[in-house]
């Protein structure tokens, strides 16, 4: 995911009325955007966002706002690229052992 289109998922998930209401999740989008506006790389800040909603659903029952829900799927495989890619070193070095 580009960081254009992971910003435009951000805003639209924040412009949500039910988003709005949950302070929490609210707090999670917008640090969420601040960090991809400071200059980070979005599939790390996916990754960690991914990360925190998982936590925020079982922490809650599984229960949040459907933008939440959805901005999930789309994010959900981000971890799994970011230690796929940390992984390939390890790998190479096990080669040569």
């Amino acid at each position: 995911m580009n960081n254009k289109e992971f910003k435009y998922y951000l805003e639209e998930v924040l412009k949500d009325s039910e988003v709005m209401k949950n302070e929490e999740c609210f707090k999670l989008i917008s640090n969420a955007k601040r960090q991809l506006d400071a200059g980070e790389e979005a599939d790390i800040i996916a990754a960690k966002l991914s990360d925190r909603i998982s936590y925020y659903l079982i922490s809650h029952s599984y229960k949040a706002p459907k933008k939440i829900l959805a901005l999930s799927k789309n994010i959900l495989s981000a971890p799994a690229k970011q230690r796929g890619l940390i992984s390939v070193p390890f790998w190479l070095s096990n080669l040569f052992r």
